[in-house]
């Protein structure tokens, strides 16, 4: 196991993202008027925009302190920081749940070109691999879907969620749910979520 990847494993065991019922998914309603300023305090620390939700599952609740490090995860917030591994540093990390529904967002400090690095982050290994399910378009974005097998993403905390990816201003994006209702269901959640999306700058 990298030592990048300690995180997510943490991440994993704490959040218990693994085979779940079957279910409709979440009812999305307003983010706080708080969260936008968690969105800009994380983007004044990593020196970029981040992707802040402005409607968000009802109940949605940040993880936390993950697992047995001192680390801890807000729904969206800065690498690398805290107790957090150090090699996190630059990039977006937000971790959250609802019930059984675990929500990650993330963003790169650099724009990639490689879905794998993009959902495994420093913790990336050379066989990591995501399966693309296609594209859509959310506003003026463009954005690959993929899902993330787990037995080819060891660690990482997109393990079997869909993930909406794209690029912007020299920075890659992704956001994803775990995949509790089939593929295509929550390809349509993940869509109802980007549409809510703002990047939110320093």
């Amino acid at each position: 196991m990298h030592a990048s990847g300690l995180l997510a494993v943490a991440l994993l065991a704490l959040t218990g993202c693994r085979e779940a019922p079957r279910s409709d998914g979440p009812r999305f309603v307003a983010a706080p008027p708080s969260f936008r300023s968690q969105c800009r305090a994380a983007a004044r620390a990593v020196g970029y925009a981040v992707p802040c939700p402005t409607r968000v599952p009802a109940g949605l609740t940040a993880t936390g302190v993950a697992g047995p490090t001192a680390c801890r995860l807000e729904i969206v917030g800065a690498g690398g920081l805290g107790g957090c591994a150090r090699s996190w540093r630059g990039w977006v990390v937000g971790s959250s749940w609802v019930g059984r529904q675990h929500l990650v967002i993330t963003g790169s400090p650099r724009p990639l070109t490689s879905d794998a690095k993009l959902v495994n982050g420093p913790a990336w290994y050379p066989k990591a691999r995501v399966r693309a399910l296609g594209r859509t378009t959310v506003g003026d974005w463009r954005m690959r879907i993929v899902f993330v097998p787990a037995a080819t993403n060891d660690g990482s905390a997109f393990s079997s969620h869909v993930v909406l990816i794209w690029t912007v201003a020299g920075h890659t994006y992704g956001i994803g749910l775990h995949d509790v209702a089939g593929l295509e269901s929550t390809v349509r959640l993940d869509e109802q979520l980007a549409r809510g999306i703002e990047l939110v700058r320093p």
